[in-house]
């Protein structure tokens, strides 16, 4: 397995975490208000730093090194990630609140049918 040779900034981690959701660089030029020329400008120095021959290759090297992770959002198992990373659940943007509203209150309903 390659390692990254140096640690990405925090912009070239935003645009390889865009990459990884598979939005196009003038989407992400679009998002981060850059060119496109300027997209592809961080995308080569994020090749270089991780030693990649493609984006689908950084993504990949990124994801095996622990630069990226997959997240789990909008249900239990994703809140319970935040829990176990030290992060405040409830404070997730990305539906975690409301599906692990909803998986208590499945739970409940559940002991519910049983208890009766």
């Amino acid at each position: 397995m390659s390692r990254p040779t140096r640690e990405l900034s925090a912009r070239q981690l935003d645009v390889l975490k865009r990459i990884a959701a598979g939005q196009s660089w003038a989407q992400i030029g679009s998002d981060l208000d850059i060119t496109v020329g300027g997209v592809g400008s961080i995308g080569k120095q994020i090749l270089v730093k991780l030693g990649a021959s493609s984006s689908a290759h950084a993504v990949h090297l990124a994801y095996q090194a622990g630069i990226l992770r997959r997240e789990r959002h909008g249900d239990h198992a994703g809140f319970v990630a935040h829990v176990r990373r030290g992060e405040d659940p409830w404070a997730c943007e990305q539906g975690c609140p409301e599906g692990e509203r909803a998986y208590r209150t499945q739970r409940r309903n559940q002991r519910k049918e049983n208890a009766a």
